[in-house]
């Protein structure tokens, strides 16, 4: 078990041990930051207010109303470089085994997908 200070605690993991000196950390630091920003202070940014919004395949997501900055999005978006989320995400929707707990799939993104799509387990398609 590792300790984050004010995050709580958590699974021992070597791959976040490994990020933890500066990804983790410099995250964490500019969380702190952010805990003390008001979000109306945010708000007043239009600069910020308009970073903070992603369109794509005819989906808008709109996180200006989040305590971020683009700043502590950099941060988080280098922990999830350096622990391979791209690599797992594609593994997550190929049918690949990524629980290790119980060393199956994880298939929740099945139920969510389209009819005809496929997404293999044991040779099997599994998307209902």
């Amino acid at each position: 078990w590792l300790k984050f200070p004010s995050v709580g605690t958590r699974h021992y993991h070597p791959e976040l041990t490994m990020v933890m000196p500066t990804c983790w950390s410099d995250l964490h630091i500019a969380a702190a930051k952010m805990k003390s920003t008001h979000l109306k202070t945010l708000l007043q940014d239009q600069v910020r207010n308009d970073s903070m919004y992603v369109k794509f395949g005819g989906m808008t997501l709109d996180y200006c109303r989040e305590k971020v900055d683009r700043d502590t999005m950099t941060k988080l978006f280098a922990l999830a470089d350096s622990m391979g989320m791209h690599e797992k995400k594609h593994k997550m929707f190929s049918g690949e085994r990524i629980n290790e707990t119980e060393n199956r799939p994880v298939l929740h993104v099945a139920l969510r997908s389209p009819r005809d799509a496929v997404i293999n387990v044991d040779g099997k398609n599994v998307v209902p």
